[in-house]
């Protein structure tokens, strides 16, 4: 009886496990971002795009590509904030390169709430000197995040109580009578 126990246990941990099992979709920082902007601002050209090519409410994933317009050579060393607004809601965030990708700027914002939003990008190379595009942005309601990590801990704590009275019952409920 014992072993058929465990290898229930065994079962149920491995199907967990199994349930759990991350995904093979990996996401990349620069990888399958949706263009939904291109603009001007003084002398720069401004690419912008995103992830999840559908914003919703929560966290996205901005990024931007400034060129020069006069030569369209990209800008290496600006320092780029990206503001959104809706209503008197105003959220920014500051777009950073890295040296990996010293000329695409990555900035994450998190949408409160869904409708139109007023999307601002903000480019500096000089002192004292900025440059902005506005542009509009609908987002859609993503609804609340679900997770299954409540229904793991409920199954775990529902084991450990039945397999645990089951064993006190089989090593201290059944006495031999006298």
């Amino acid at each position: 009886m014992p072993k058929l126990m465990l290898f229930g246990l065994v079962a149920i941990f491995t199907a967990i496990f199994i349930m759990q099992w991350p995904d093979s979709k990996q996401l990349e920082a620069h990888g399958n971002m949706k263009y939904i902007h291109h603009s001007t601002a003084g002398e720069f050209d401004l690419k912008v795009s995103l992830i999840p090519h559908q914003p919703i409410t929560g966290s996205v994933h901005f990024h931007v590509e400034p060129t020069l317009i006069s030569n369209q050579e990209p800008v290496e060393t600006a320092i780029i904030t990206v503001v959104i607004r809706q209503g008197e809601e105003a959220f920014q965030s500051r777009a950073v390169n890295s040296p990996s990708s010293p000329t695409i700027y990555d900035a994450n914002l998190t949408f409160e709430t869904s409708g139109e939003w007023e999307v601002e990008v903000k480019i500096s190379t000089k002192p004292d000197v900025e440059d902005k595009t506005k542009f509009q942005l609908n987002v859609l309601d993503g609804g609340s995040a679900t997770s299954n990590a409540a229904g793991i801990f409920f199954l775990f704590v529902f084991l450990v109580l039945i397999v645990g009275s089951l064993t006190l019952y089989l090593k201290y409920g059944r006495k031999a009578k006298t």
